[in-house]
C-alpha cells in the first residue's frame, strides 16, 4: 500500500502528524490539499471537523480520519458531551444551579473555544468578570480536585485503540489563578497506580461501548480530559482530534508505525523512557501576544521542533501567534534538555514555562 496523505490544519500537532505520517512505509508522498489526489485525508484541528468537513469530503468518496458532525459535539457542545455521559454512566462533575455560590467552581462555555472556555472561580467576583468575557450559553459544576491525565484514542468504527496517558500544563503560569492557555507543555507516558489501570480499563471499555450504543461509525480520534478524584476517573471535557502538545509527545514516543495503528489496527508500541514537550510562546499570550520577533534555533540533535504560530519571510522565521514553537524530546529525563535548549532559543519576546517536570 502507497498512500497520499493529507493532513488538514496548520499548527504544532499538524507538523507532528505529518511528521509521523511521512515516516510511515504505507506513505507515498504528503499533499497539501484533498484535490491532490488525496488517498486519505486526516483531520487535525476540531473547527473543520466540527464544520461537518468530514462528512463533506467522505460524501466525496475520500477516505477520512476524523470524527462525524453528529459526534464532533462531544467537543462543540459541552452539554451534548454531558448528556452522552450521564446517559451511558460515564463518571463526570455534577452540574450546579447557574447562580450557585458554592466556590470553588467550574465556569464552561458550551461552545467551541480553543481552550479558553473553562475556568476555575473561586468567588463571585471572579466569576462574573470571566462569565462577561465568554459567549453565551455557559454552565456550573462542581470543582474536582485531583491530578489529570489526558487519553487519546483512535475509534476506527468497531474498537477504541487508546495511546498511553500524557499529562498536559494548561496554565500559563504555575500561579493557581493564571489564565488556561491551549497548552505549555505535556509528557508521557504517565506513572499510574495499578488501581488507576484497572479503573482507566474500566472507563475506556466504557467509552467503546458508549460510542457503539449510540451508533458511531466514524474513523477518528476522541480525546478525554481525565481527572482522578474520590478513588475514580471522572471525565472533564471531551474533543475530538489529538491534543496539542499531547499529540507532539506521544507520536514522538511511538515506535511503531502510525499509519499502521490508524489503517491496520494495529497496537501502539511506544520507545523506553518519557517524551516531553515545551511550549515556546510570545509575551502577551493568551490575550494579546507580540509578533513579529525572528527566530533563531540552536542546534541539538536531541530536540525536536515543530513550528505552530510562525511564518517565514526571505528565508527568516518570525513569530507570528500565541504558541510558536513546540520543542520535543525522548529521554529519562526530557524536560531538563527542553529547558536548556529553550534558553538558547533568540527571540526577543520568548515566554516558557520552566517549573514544569515529570517527577
Amino acid at each position: 500500500m502507497s498512500l497520499k496523505v493529507c493532513v488538514i490544519g496548520s499548527g504544532a500537532r499538524e507538523e507532528a502528524i505529518k511528521d509521523a505520517v511521512s515516516r510511515s512505509v504505507l506513505c507515498e508522498k504528503i499533499v497539501e490539499t484533498p484535490e491532490d489526489g488525496a488517498d486519505l485525508i486526516i483531520f487535525g484541528p476540531e473547527q473543520p471537523i466540527c464544520d461537518g468537513f468530514v462528512d463533506y469530503y467522505k460524501a466525496k468518496g475520500f477516505q477520512c480520519i476524523g470524527v462525524d458532525k453528529k459526534f464532533s459535539r462531544l467537543e462543540s457542545s459541552k452539554l451534548f458531551a454531558k448528556k452522552f455521559m450521564v446517559n451511558n454512566g460515564i463518571k463526570c462533575a455534577k452540574l450546579l444551579p447557574v447562580e450557585s455560590n458554592i466556590f470553588p467552581q467550574v465556569v464552561k462555555a458550551d461552545g467551541l473555544c480553543k481552550g479558553k472556555g473553562v475556568k476555575v472561580v473561586y468567588n463571585q467576583a471572579e466569576k462574573d468578570e470571566f462569565t462577561r468575557k465568554i459567549p453565551k450559553p455557559y454552565f456550573i459544576e462542581e470543582f474536582l480536585d485531583g491530578s489529570e491525565i489526558s487519553v487519546m484514542s483512535y475509534f476506527n468504527g468497531e474498537k477504541l485503540v487508546n495511546f498511553c496517558p500524557a499529562r498536559d500544563f494548561k496554565r500559563l503560569t504555575s500561579d493557581i489563578k493564571s489564565p488556561n492557555t491551549g497548552g505549555m507543555g505535556a509528557y508521557c507516558p504517565v506513572d499510574l497506580s495499578e488501581i488507576q489501570r484497572q479503573k482507566l480499563n474500566k472507563y475506556l471499555n466504557l467509552l467503546q461501548t458508549a460510542l457503539l450504543n449510540e451508533g458511531a461509525d466514524f474513523k477518528g480520534f476522541i480525546y478525554s480530559g481525565l481527572i482522578w478524584s474520590r478513588g475514580d476517573w471522572y471525565v472533564l471535557e471531551y474533543n475530538v482530534r489529538l491534543g496539542d502538545p499531547e499529540c507532539q509527545v506521544i507520536l514522538n514516543l511511538l515506535d511503531n508505525d502510525f499509519l499502521s495503528v490508524l489503517i491496520n489496527n494495529e497496537e501502539p508500541e511506544y520507545k523506553n523512557g518519557y517524551s516531553a514537550c515545551l511550549t515556546v510562546a510570545a509575551e502577551g499570550y493568551p490575550d494579546d501576544p507580540v509578533k513579529g520577533d525572528e527566530i533563531l534555533l540552536p542546534d541539538d540533535e536531541r530536540v525536536k521542533v515543530y513550528f505552530a504560530g510562525v511564518k517565514s519571510e526571505n528565508g527568516k522565521i518570525y513569530s507570528n501567534g500565541g504558541r510558536v514553537l513546540s520543542i520535543c524530546a525522548v529521554s529519562e529525563n526530557p524536560f531538563s534538555v527542553l529547558r536548556e535548549y529553550a534558553e538558547k532559543i533568540q527571540m526577543e519576546h520568548k515566554i516558557f514555562r520552566n517549573d514544569i517536570n515529570i517527577f
